[in-house]
């Protein structure tokens, strides 16, 4: 009885991590999609990545930043920046992201390129941070800084 139960613990434990490298690998991929919408500058795209409530929080642009908070003010942002370029391209190679629950974070290096309708390139990297949140199965973010 001792081993059945010892099997039980271990096969509980087994489940409950791929439970957490699954729910991970679904942040992973949230996170990615965020920043292909962003270098993409698709609304329709970024529309599926937020959770689209007054509760949503994007806190940006690095330099001088504004907390633009709820989704509507955050769109109106998203394009109002957009149209004041002529290229964009965004990434987080290498993201940590910790899960807990419905809820996950994630932080990394944002890597930036962007050139001005006016012709200016300009290039960077920047510390972004997300929280997502699990609905309905979908991992969405909430917030973005």
């Amino acid at each position: 009885m001792k081993l059945i139960g010892a099997l039980c613990m271990v096969l509980a434990a087994l489940t409950a991590a791929n439970a957490q490298t699954s729910a991970e690998a679904d942040v992973r991929a949230a996170n990615h999609a965020y920043y292909a919408a962003l270098s993409a500058r698709d609304m329709p795209a970024m529309e599926k990545i937020w959770v689209g409530s007054p509760d949503d929080t994007n806190i940006a642009p690095p330099v001088r930043p504004v907390a633009n908070e709820g989704w509507e003010q955050i769109k109106a942002a998203y394009l109002k920046f957009w149209g004041t370029l002529d290229s964009l391209s965004v990434s987080m190679d290498e993201p940590t992201i910790k899960v807990r629950g419905s809820v996950a974070w994630v932080h990394g290096i944002e890597k930036a390129q962007r050139r001005t309708k006016a012709g200016a390139e300009q290039a960077g990297t920047n510390f972004g941070t997300s929280i997502f949140i699990n609905q309905g199965g979908r991992w969405l973010m909430i917030f973005h800084q």
